[in-house]
């Protein structure tokens, strides 16, 4: 996977410096172009509030030409644009449409700089819905070469390969990608008097799956690992970010659809919300 257009978006706010600076790293060091983007969210009829719109525009640029610059990237080129809509979701959609960007960067509390658990509710809805890759920003920068260590949730599934290609894309060419595998057998099957047999089985199979998967991506991720975890996918992610220093975690998801069905359940959306560090989600269609 190669990026080519990423977008990174601003609210102004504390935690959209963040962003900013990881994207201009994330873009440098992936050859990609990088547009930084404001949302005004216009209420009403756009004709009457022309002459407010234009002050906010000229504030707006302002403001996101000081907050490029406070991240040292003079020596970068970063595009700009301020764009009107109703929400900031419908904003950053048509940005993410009219741009095919492959990449939406984001900090913690979104768009609208309204906390509401430990994820904004904007970035919740793009984690939901944008069809682009996602990543929300947390900690420090990334080195110009890409993300050191990485951590790759997967489940076997398309959507959890398109997170290693994506979690590639990020990665320093020497960087340590470490992929688990969360699995729990049914409580029927624990207290079955076969349950020994039933888990062994299982782990034997997790642990030659795991082996052929690290083998497909063995030329691209030679310091790449497998381990599986007897958890719920939840705990086991849990454990690892406690266990190992991670500066990204990639998450693949199902998408948009009717459902909104996420890999593994609401695996997706809890580990943006919980990783004490930057975390991107891979769409199977991005």
């Amino acid at each position: 996977m190669k990026l080519k257009q990423i977008i990174v978006a601003t609210d102004f706010s504390t935690e959209s410096n963040a962003p900013i600076c990881h994207g201009i790293e994330i873009a440098r060091a992936s050859g990609a172009s990088l547009l930084a983007v404001h949302v005004v969210e216009t209420p009403g009829d756009g004709e009457a509030l022309e002459s407010a719109v234009e002050h906010w525009h000229a504030d707006s640029k302002a403001r996101l030409t000081r907050q490029i610059e406070s991240c040292a990237a003079k020596d970068f080129d970063v595009a700009q644009e301020i764009v009107d809509a109703p929400s900031a979701m419908e904003g950053l959609q048509s940005l993410v449409d009219s741009h095919h960007a492959d990449l939406v960067i984001m900090g913690s509390t979104g768009l609208t700089g309204i906390k509401h658990a430990l994820l904004g509710s904007t970035a919740q809805k793009t984690l939901r819905t944008v069809q682009a890759h996602v990543l929300v920003a947390r900690g420090e920068t990334p080195p110009a070469t890409g993300y050191k260590r990485i951590l790759v949730p997967t489940d076997f599934s398309v959507p959890a390969e398109k997170a290693m290609e994506l979690a590639l894309a990020l990665a320093s060419p020497d960087a340590q990608i470490d992929l688990v595998h969360c699995w729990r057998v049914p409580e029927a099957t624990r207290a079955d008097e076969h349950s020994k047999l039933v888990i062994d089985a299982v782990a034997a199979s997790v642990k030659e799956r795991g082996r052929k998967l690290l083998e497909s991506f063995r030329r691209d991720a030679p310091n790449a690992t497998f381990s599986s975890v007897n958890e719920s996918p939840e705990r086991g992610i849990a454990q690892k970010l406690k266990e190992g220093n991670y500066d990204l975690v990639v998450v693949g998801s199902y998408g948009r659809s009717k459902l909104r069905h996420w890999l593994l359940g609401s695996v997706a959306e809890y580990t943006a919300k919980v990783a004490p560090c930057t975390v991107a989600v891979a769409r199977p269609d991005a």
